[in-house]
């Protein structure tokens, strides 16, 4: 996620330099093209060009409003992890047995550290690469993909570390390992009730509190592995560059700056160029950064700088659960990468 100072005008240029010389030189070429054609291939460009432009506007609205709401979404589920989290720790951190005796705290610490190992591994699962998301744009914004951080959740020693020592055997072999560590937790709740340690009341209460955690990890899985419309996204960006390869056709059907018998073909060229040119690579800049900006967020979890970021929130989640019930020392806030929070 881009804090306030992540985007700024250098870096938009920066991130998109190669773009914009290319547009500069297919103006170049079509006012080059019309000087040496003394036929006028279409004889008032202006028209359709302003009328696609229009139609690529309103599409690209559409296409932007949807991809913002898969990314509102997926924060959504991230705050309801959040405060279902919260409330776990809140829970256990109280929790008493029916004689009103607390609970041993090597158990509570179990499920506070078999909750966080969850919370690490459902980042993990998120941040892989989907066969059916988006190309990384290295360029995207000015910033570069992080991808071989390790505390980015973006390589199995993140999430082996925070496992138990007792659950890592048993998460060998398993296709949804934080599914699996819901299980667990479940196990152990039920244990915990057949040893008589909790009432049937809390027993109760507690599996309702991982019914909503596992409810927000089926909302995170859905958003994952269903792709955003590839119709809307690729039709958007041909759509785009089909305007960026005619505009220069309603520059060019403007009179030329100068005009005279003795103008060399050149000179009027480079007058017509320097004159149009920055107005045209404008208008087409526009439409692809705005093109970009829906791409950026057509996949919410991939660990690029303007997605959802988890890793952060998983770190906020444990230093709030370890500070609630004392449990193991808790880190340091996660701090902004190249001003982007991951």
């Amino acid at each position: 996620m881009l804090l306030h100072d992540g985007i700024s005008i250098r870096k938009l240029i920066k991130g998109s330099a190669g773009f914009i010389c290319i547009v500069l030189a297919w103006i170049f070429l079509v006012l080059v093209v019309d000087e040496l054609t003394p036929i006028d291939l279409i004889s008032n460009p202006s028209p359709p060009v302003a009328m696609l432009g229009l139609a690529v506007a309103f599409f690209l609205g559409f296409k932007n409003t949807s991809a913002y709401g898969r990314w509102t979404e997926a924060r959504r589920v991230w705050g309801e992890i959040a405060n279902s989290s919260r409330d776990w720790g809140n829970t256990i951190g109280t929790l008493v047995q029916p004689d009103g005796a607390q609970i041993e705290p090597e158990l509570r610490c179990e499920l506070v550290e078999r909750h966080i190992a969850w919370l690490n591994m459902l980042a993990y699962q998120l941040r892989q690469p989907s066969p059916s998301g988006r190309t990384r744009r290295p360029w995207m914004f000015g910033h570069s993909p992080l991808s071989d951080r390790e505390e980015l959740h973006q390589k199995p020693e993140n999430w082996k570390k925070s496992q138990l020592d007792m659950d890592l055997p048993r998460l060998e072999g398993k296709n949804n390992r934080a599914a699996f560590l819901l299980n667990l937790q479940a196990r152990r709740l039920s244990e915990m009730a057949q040893d008589g340690k909790i009432s049937p009341y809390w027993h109760v209460a507690l599996m309702d509190r991982l019914g909503r955690l596992t409810a927000a990890q089926g909302q995170c899985e859905r958003l994952k592995n269903t792709p955003f419309p590839r119709q809307v996204a690729e039709v958007g960006r041909m759509f785009s560059w089909i305007f960026i390869f005619m505009l220069p056709l309603a520059f060019n059907d403007e009179r030329s700056v100068i005009t005279g018998d003795n103008v060399s073909m050149m000179k009027a060229v480079m007058v017509d160029w320097l004159t149009f040119a920055p107005f045209g690579a404008l208008v087409c800049w526009i439409f692809f950064v705005t093109e970009r900006v829906s791409a950026s967020m057509e996949d919410p979890f991939e660990g690029d700088v303007t997605d959802v970021p988890i890793s952060a929130l998983c770190r906020t989640i444990e230093i709030d659960l370890r500070q609630m019930t004392e449990c193991g020392v808790a880190p340091q806030p996660a701090q902004p990468i190249e001003k982007a929070l991951f």
